[in-house]
């Protein structure tokens, strides 16, 4: 399956949350990374050099330490460490990035039927460049709704820690899986 987002070259999207797992994806031939959680001053410099060497790193504004979801740090993550791309929960924040030329990720929180029909309505203008799910074993269950709204593509992020259950978003519709366990990212890789 084609990823259809520019700039991406597989599936699968390693989760990382500190300097050691980044190179661990990165050993693995991966050429884009997602950091989800973890302190940004720990891996600053290890990003930095990643980026620097092409490859795609995207960061979650929401979870990760030391940067807050605002025009410094996006001019930051831009500008100063080169990396790709952010995603947020905040249409907002989203806007401001793409001043930057920042690929723009949406994360809506599907725990509910509340939560995604908030999160569709609350889509960022201009339009996301992808749309991720959350958790991404929802996607199955929402993606027609998700469809009815709009046609970006769709990332699963989220609680995917088996091959199987990381098979079964694509296969529902996902352009891209996010999981932060190296035996997925291994799986993938063979």
């Amino acid at each position: 399956m084609a990823v259809r987002t520019p700039g991406l070259s597989g599936v699968l999207l390693p989760a990382v949350r500190d300097a050691a797992s980044l190179h661990q994806a990165l050993d693995l031939g991966y050429r884009q990374v997602l950091v989800e959680r973890g302190s940004l001053l720990a891996m600053v410099g290890p990003l930095a050099i990643s980026a620097r060497q092409g490859i795609a790193i995207f960061v979650n504004l929401d979870g990760v330490e030391g940067l807050a979801p605002d025009s410094a740090a996006l001019a930051f993550v831009a500008t100063d460490l080169g990396l790709s791309g952010v995603l947020s929960v905040k249409p907002h924040v989203l806007k401001d990035a793409s001043r930057f030329r920042l690929r723009t990720i949406q994360r809506i929180h599907a725990l509910d039927s509340t939560g995604l029909e908030t999160g569709l309505r609350t889509l960022a203008s201009p339009a996301p460049q992808a749309l991720a799910i959350a958790p991404a074993l929802a996607i199955p269950h929402v993606v027609a709704t998700v469809r009815a709204v709009t046609s970006v593509p769709l990332w699963g992020t989220g609680y995917v820690t088996t091959s199987e259950q990381a098979q079964r978003i694509l296969a529902a519709g996902a352009e891209v899986v996010s999981s932060s366990r190296r035996e997925v990212w291994q799986d993938f890789q063979t």
